[in-house]
């Protein structure tokens, strides 16, 4: 049994070896496929991260009335602290307002020509709320709007980032569904390319494969060496694909994607994904790779034999 392994192990390594640019194309449309799926895995969970970090800076702005006394304000702090689901609560004095939105607007000489114009301080103290998850904004809003210190509220802002986090969510689900057809079509591709090669080099062996047939060769005999071709084609797309998207997504990541048609607006979020996705996971993604590229192989092979071997 062990000969036997050894004896069609080596016969595939030949039929691999023997096919010289037959090999290389049929490896070349598998490591297209690999590293494409690579490709769009690395976008959708950028985006996932950048959602994350959006996420993380959403809160509720409450705004108060100019002329409400500031113990008023530290009060009603205290109280909405007591919320559920509340994480933190930040008060923003009448006097750091002011100094941030000047700040803020440093290049706008009409906006900093009004102020000045004005000579008082036209805005009021500020409440940042943070809750536990963005989902429990709204129910947050609604207790404050609805609380005893509502009539000293001027508005009450929590949507300012709605838009943002509306359209990464659309555009997370947008990628995943391109990369789920891509992945399917990339795969489809590389099968019928890897069946077509496997099938020429059956054609090539058929007069030896009429030979092992009548003295009596098994069908796991005849079949062994093409399944064994069908993996070598997988194994060598993995071992192509895993660094050239890894190095890709380097170059990626090394440079200024803001304008970039790619959807990744930060290039921190890439640099992320290839810190957990590559580094800390290195063996479970070579694995992984391995695996998909030898299935591919398998299938291709499989496919090939039963249509044209008949055995």
């Amino acid at each position: 049994m062990f000969t036997k392994l050894v004896r069609t192990l080596k016969a595939g390594v030949q039929n691999f070896i023997r096919n010289g640019w037959l090999s290389v194309a049929t490896v070349s449309v598998i490591v297209i496929a690999l590293f494409i799926i690579n490709v769009q895995v690395a976008i959708v969970t950028a985006n996932e991260l950048l959602l994350k970090d959006v996420q993380s800076h959403v809160n509720i702005s409450v705004y108060f009335n100019t002329d409400v006394d500031e113990t008023k304000v530290i009060n009603a702090k205290d109280q909405i602290r007591q919320y559920p689901n509340v994480t933190l609560v930040e008060f923003i004095s009448k006097e750091q307002a002011l100094a941030d939105f000047k700040e803020n607007n440093k290049d706008n000489e009409t906006i900093q020509r009004s102020i000045e114009e004005l000579g008082s301080n036209p805005l009021g103290p500020v409440l940042n709320v943070n809750a536990t998850d963005p989902n429990h904004y709204e129910g947050i809003a609604s207790q404050i709007e609805q609380s005893e210190f509502a009539s000293d509220i001027s508005k009450v802002n929590y949507r300012k980032y709605q838009g943002i986090i509306d359209s990464l969510n659309n555009e997370i689900k947008a990628n995943q569904r391109v990369a789920i057809l891509l992945g399917l079509t990339l795969s489809i591709v590389a099968i019928l390319i890897t069946f077509n090669g496997i099938r020429i080099n059956i054609y090539a062996h058929k007069q030896e494969i009429e030979i092992m047939r009548l003295v009596g060769a098994s069908n796991n005999y005849v079949r062994l060496p093409f399944i064994f071709e069908g993996i070598f084609y997988g194994v060598a797309a993995a071992i192509v694909a895993v660094p050239l998207a890894y190095f890709y997504l380097s170059f990626i990541a090394s440079g200024d994607t803001s304008n970039s048609i790619l959807p990744f607006s930060n290039t921190k979020f890439i640099q992320t994904f290839l810190n957990d996705y590559f580094i800390k996971n290195i063996a479970l993604v070579i694995l992984s790779q391995f695996f998909f590229g030898i299935l591919l192989g398998v299938i291709s092979s499989a496919i090939a034999i039963r249509k044209y071997l008949k055995v």
